[in-house]
């Protein structure tokens, strides 16, 4: 990691890191990074003090389209860890319908990585960024199911090649709906699409564990969400995620 102290030529980039929120140093030189949101190594001049780098396809991506680029590149089988690294990325607002497509696709990317032999393809995330993102904005309050619970419905569905017409793997991807839906009525409002995708993908995990047997553990950020700064209706001390709730 470089010493921006003993580098000529170094000075603070605006904005500031969208992962960590320090400093964007200019190097003097370019040098190869690994890109934070798909892996791809790269030529850059413009990091962090922690060296977080984001490569250009990233940085241009738009919110779906880096979604499927960090949701195919991820090796976790912890779906929070993977939710996370989604909600960074730049081109993702603190609310909106990105939400349902992120909380889809990295509890389907976490499931296929716990389970041997097996690896989420581009086509399997494509379809389910397009299925999900057809979850109007607004859906918990005006519909009464909350997107981030559909999709990890959708994601149990294209885990386990649900249809309408199948018996058991159409109850296990509307249960896991379900119980996400209920596990989010649970913690009150206003919205928060950040918490809403942590309990989805929770509740879910809870569901895959017992019911399928992949033991997915999600790491909850509990007391220290890193979305709070820029979330409007933050519920702050009343959510778990706070910083200082409990306390």
């Amino acid at each position: 990691m470089y010493d921006p102290r003993k580098l000529e030529l170094v000075v603070d980039v605006e904005p500031p890191c969208p992962i960590c929120g320090k400093p964007m140093r200019r190097l003097p030189t370019p040098r190869e990074f690994k890109c934070y949101f798909c892996g791809e190594v790269g030529k850059g001049d413009v990091v962090c003090e922690e060296e977080h780098f984001i490569c250009e396809s990233c940085r241009l991506a738009s919110a779906e389209e880096a979604i499927e680029r960090i949701g195919l590149a991820a090796t976790e089988s912890d779906p929070v860890k993977i939710a996370d690294k989604m909600m960074k990325h730049p081109a993702v607002p603190t609310y909106g319908v990105e939400h349902h497509l992120i909380a889809a696709v990295a509890m389907f990317v976490a499931m296929k990585n716990l389970k041997a032999g097996e690896k989420a393809q581009a086509k399997d995330i494509k379809r389910l960024v397009k299925l999900t993102g057809k979850i109007p904005y607004g859906s918990c309050g005006f519909m009464g199911v909350c997107g981030a619970a559909a999709g990890v419905g959708a994601a149990f569905s294209a885990f386990l090649d649900a249809s309408y017409m199948k018996d058991k793997e159409r109850t296990l991807a509307m249960e896991a709906a379900s119980r996400a839906n209920s596990a989010i009525a649970r913690e009150g409002g206003p919205r928060c699409c950040v918490a809403s995708v942590y309990i989805a993908l929770s509740e879910a995990s809870k569901m895959a564990t017992e019911l399928l047997g992949i033991h997915l553990k999600p790491a909850l950020p509990l007391g220290r969400c890193e979305f709070a700064e820029g979330a409007e209706d933050c519920r702050r001390e009343r959510c778990r995620f706070f910083e200082g709730a409990g306390a």
